[in-house]
């Protein structure tokens, strides 16, 4: 039985990656990014230019590091984040919308939130509002017992 429940939980998120991963690119176009891309975007934009550090976004994210350090990388390398450094921590990165990166965020946010609002309809649209609120307190169950 527990191998079965760690698959199903595996297709799921490979199918919902899948869905915002198209989503995504097509509201991003030519930035070709992931959906995973995108939802760091969301969280800097959201802090409406406070620094944010990596390691905040890797464990937010459940990313390794050299996994975050790669995505930051292509954000960087197409303009539209950049990095610094906490004053008080140099060996913290801190990381910021680029104009070009809280531009682009301003004119697309509406469609993030719709795709966003969209996928987690589709995951949850069979179910009621009591099975809704089971399967969120299900998963806060699994990822702490994983963490």
């Amino acid at each position: 039985m527990k191998k079965e429940i760690g698959s199903k939980i595996k297709v799921a998120n490979t199918l919902i990656e899948r869905e915002l991963n198209n989503q995504m690119s097509s509201i991003f176009g030519n930035y070709r990014l992931t959906g995973v891309q995108s939802m760091i975007l969301v969280v800097l934009y959201e802090a409406d230019n406070e620094p944010i550090i990596q390691k905040e976004l890797a464990d937010k994210f459940v990313l390794s590091h050299p996994t975050i350090r790669s995505v930051v990388r292509r954000l960087e390398n197409a303009g539209l984040v950049q990095t610094g450094f906490l004053a008080s921590d140099h060996r913290q990165v801190t990381l910021n919308l680029t104009l070009k990166g809280r531009d682009l965020m301003r004119a697309q946010i509406d469609k993030i939130y719709a795709v966003m609002n969209e996928v987690n309809h589709k995951i949850s649209s069979h179910l009621t509002e009591s099975e809704r609120n089971k399967l969120v307190a299900i998963l806060d169950v699994i990822i702490n017992n994983l963490k």
